[in-house]
């Protein structure tokens, strides 16, 4: 009976977290695709599997999801693990309501699949254009 007890539990926490991770995804615009190749799974299954409740997240890939899903990890990790029952988003529903164009889903897609390091060189350069534009904007209006 105990053993039976626990299997719900899983179950229920399975669901809650897909849920999540299936919500998640789409606000941020992103596709199971997307998610299967910056996460390194082999099979769309995986991913499917995970939004269904069918399977639950791996321990070792749990940081690496809260990355993913723009979620603070520590965070993630308490709700992945059935420590805390519920993971509120600051700012998701702000996005709901700006929904990203083609162009802005394509590239926060290349984004995503850089390693770490390219991603930093990326956001400095992104840096660099805004000051580039500020002052271009500036120089039109003179």
């Amino acid at each position: 009976m105990a053993k039976r007890k626990v299997k719900r539990k899983d179950n229920s926490l399975r669901k809650r977290i897909g849920a999540f991770v299936r919500e998640r995804r789409t606000e941020l615009g992103l596709s199971q695709g997307e998610i299967i190749k910056a996460m390194g799974y082999v099979s769309r299954n995986s991913v499917s599997n995970i939004e269904v409740g069918r399977e639950g997240l791996p321990a070792k890939r749990i940081y690496a999801w809260a990355d993913i899903l723009e979620v603070p990890r520590d965070q993630f990790f308490r709700f992945a693990t059935g420590e805390i029952e519920q993971m509120e988003v600051a700012g998701a529903k702000e996005a709901r309501g700006n929904p990203l164009s083609a162009a802005e889903k394509d590239l926060l897609g290349t984004y995503r699949s850089l390693p770490p390091k390219y991603q930093r060189r990326l956001r400095e350069q992104a840096q660099e254009y805004i000051t580039l534009a500020q002052a271009g904007a500036g120089a039109k209006r003179s």
